[in-house]
Protein backbone atom coordinates (compact mmCIF):
# COMPACT_ATOMS: atom_id res chain seq x y z
CA UNK A 1 0.00 0.00 0.00
CA UNK A 2 1.46 3.38 -0.87
CA UNK A 3 2.46 5.83 1.85
CA UNK A 4 -0.17 8.26 0.56
CA UNK A 5 -2.97 5.70 0.89
CA UNK A 6 -1.83 4.69 4.38
CA UNK A 7 -1.63 8.36 5.38
CA UNK A 8 -5.12 8.90 4.02
CA UNK A 9 -6.47 5.90 5.95
CA UNK A 10 -4.80 7.11 9.15
CA UNK A 11 -6.15 10.63 8.66
CA UNK A 12 -9.68 9.37 8.04
CA UNK A 13 -9.60 7.19 11.18
CA UNK A 14 -8.49 10.10 13.32
CA UNK A 15 -10.91 12.59 11.77
CA UNK A 16 -13.90 10.25 11.92
CA UNK A 17 -13.23 9.49 15.57
CA UNK A 18 -12.95 13.14 16.48
CA UNK A 19 -16.06 14.15 14.57
CA UNK A 20 -18.41 11.20 14.91
CA UNK A 21 -17.04 8.81 17.49
CA UNK A 22 -18.58 8.54 20.90
CA UNK A 23 -16.57 9.62 23.88
CA UNK A 24 -14.36 6.77 24.98
CA UNK A 25 -14.94 6.00 28.61
CA UNK A 26 -11.86 5.90 30.73
CA UNK A 27 -10.84 2.35 31.34
CA UNK A 28 -9.02 1.58 34.53
CA UNK A 29 -6.37 -1.03 34.03
CA UNK A 30 -3.67 -2.36 36.31
CA UNK A 31 -1.68 -3.24 33.22
CA UNK A 32 0.69 -0.88 31.49
CA UNK A 33 2.33 -0.73 28.12
CA UNK A 34 5.70 -2.47 28.04
CA UNK A 35 7.74 0.50 26.81
CA UNK A 36 11.27 0.01 25.50
CA UNK A 37 14.08 2.43 24.79
CA UNK A 38 14.82 2.89 21.11
CA UNK A 39 17.79 0.49 20.98
CA UNK A 40 16.06 -2.11 23.15
CA UNK A 41 13.03 -1.87 20.88
CA UNK A 42 15.07 -2.36 17.71
CA UNK A 43 16.70 -5.42 19.25
CA UNK A 44 13.39 -6.88 20.49
CA UNK A 45 11.57 -6.23 17.20
CA UNK A 46 14.34 -7.97 15.28
CA UNK A 47 14.42 -10.91 17.71
CA UNK A 48 10.62 -11.33 17.91
CA UNK A 49 9.94 -10.36 14.28
CA UNK A 50 7.35 -7.77 15.35
CA UNK A 51 6.32 -4.32 14.19
CA UNK A 52 7.59 -1.33 16.17
CA UNK A 53 5.42 1.57 17.31
CA UNK A 54 7.61 4.52 18.22
CA UNK A 55 5.98 7.25 20.28
CA UNK A 56 7.77 10.62 20.32
CA UNK A 57 6.91 12.94 23.21
CA UNK A 58 8.17 15.62 25.61
CA UNK A 59 7.30 16.47 29.20
CA UNK A 60 6.19 20.01 28.27
CA UNK A 61 3.79 18.85 25.53
CA UNK A 62 0.12 19.16 26.57
CA UNK A 63 -1.15 16.77 23.87
CA UNK A 64 1.52 14.25 24.91
CA UNK A 65 0.09 14.35 28.44
CA UNK A 66 -3.35 13.79 26.94
CA UNK A 67 -2.03 10.77 24.98
CA UNK A 68 -0.59 9.34 28.21
CA UNK A 69 -3.77 9.92 30.21
CA UNK A 70 -6.34 8.84 27.63
CA UNK A 71 -4.81 6.71 24.90
CA UNK A 72 -1.95 4.87 26.61
CA UNK A 73 -3.98 4.12 29.74
CA UNK A 74 -6.80 2.52 27.73
CA UNK A 75 -7.03 -1.27 28.22
CA UNK A 76 -7.57 -1.98 24.50
CA UNK A 77 -4.51 0.09 23.53
CA UNK A 78 -2.40 -1.55 26.24
CA UNK A 79 -3.44 -5.04 25.15
CA UNK A 80 -2.97 -4.30 21.46
CA UNK A 81 0.51 -2.83 21.85
CA UNK A 82 1.73 -5.45 24.32
CA UNK A 83 0.48 -8.33 22.15
CA UNK A 84 1.13 -7.08 18.62
CA UNK A 85 4.07 -4.70 18.63
CA UNK A 86 7.21 -3.52 20.32
CA UNK A 87 6.32 -0.17 21.89
CA UNK A 88 9.13 2.39 22.02
CA UNK A 89 8.96 5.72 23.82
CA UNK A 90 11.33 8.51 22.78
CA UNK A 91 11.62 11.78 24.72
CA UNK A 92 12.68 14.28 22.05
CA UNK A 93 14.45 16.50 24.60
CA UNK A 94 16.68 13.65 25.78
CA UNK A 95 17.05 11.73 22.51
CA UNK A 96 17.40 14.49 19.93
CA UNK A 97 19.42 12.38 17.50
CA UNK A 98 16.64 9.81 17.20
CA UNK A 99 13.98 12.50 16.75
CA UNK A 100 16.08 14.09 13.97
CA UNK A 101 16.65 10.68 12.36
CA UNK A 102 12.87 10.27 12.02
CA UNK A 103 12.18 13.87 11.01
CA UNK A 104 9.95 14.62 13.98
CA UNK A 105 8.77 18.23 13.88
CA UNK A 106 5.59 18.18 15.99
CA UNK A 107 4.45 16.37 19.10
CA UNK A 108 3.13 13.96 19.96
CA UNK A 109 4.06 11.80 17.00
CA UNK A 110 3.75 8.11 16.22
CA UNK A 111 6.06 6.39 13.78
CA UNK A 112 5.80 2.77 12.65
CA UNK A 113 8.65 0.49 11.62
CA UNK A 114 6.99 -2.57 10.13
CA UNK A 115 8.54 -6.02 10.14
CA UNK A 116 8.31 -6.05 6.32
CA UNK A 117 10.76 -3.12 6.23
CA UNK A 118 8.26 -0.33 5.55
CA UNK A 119 8.27 2.88 7.56
CA UNK A 120 5.11 4.87 8.17
CA UNK A 121 5.01 8.26 9.79
CA UNK A 122 5.28 10.45 11.49
CA UNK A 123 1.61 10.60 12.40
CA UNK A 124 1.41 13.79 14.46
CA UNK A 125 -1.02 14.81 17.13
CA UNK A 126 -3.28 13.33 19.74
CA UNK A 127 -5.05 10.15 18.61
CA UNK A 128 -7.99 8.88 20.71
CA UNK A 129 -7.71 5.28 21.97
CA UNK A 130 -10.37 3.79 19.72
CA UNK A 131 -8.82 5.37 16.63
CA UNK A 132 -5.29 4.39 17.69
CA UNK A 133 -6.18 0.70 17.88
CA UNK A 134 -8.23 0.83 14.65
CA UNK A 135 -5.40 2.58 12.79
CA UNK A 136 -2.70 0.18 13.99
CA UNK A 137 -4.91 -2.88 13.35
CA UNK A 138 -5.57 -1.79 9.78
CA UNK A 139 -1.92 -1.02 9.02
CA UNK A 140 -0.60 -4.17 10.70
CA UNK A 141 -3.11 -6.37 8.85
CA UNK A 142 -1.79 -5.04 5.54
CA UNK A 143 1.89 -5.42 6.33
Amino acid sequence: MSKFKIGLVVGLFVLSGLLFGPKVAEVSSAKQINWYTYQEGVDQARRQKKNMVIYFHAEWCAFCVQMEQETFSDAAVIDFLNNNAIAVKVDVDHEKRIARQFGIRGLPATFLLLKNGHQIGPMPGFIPPRNYVAMLSKIFSQS
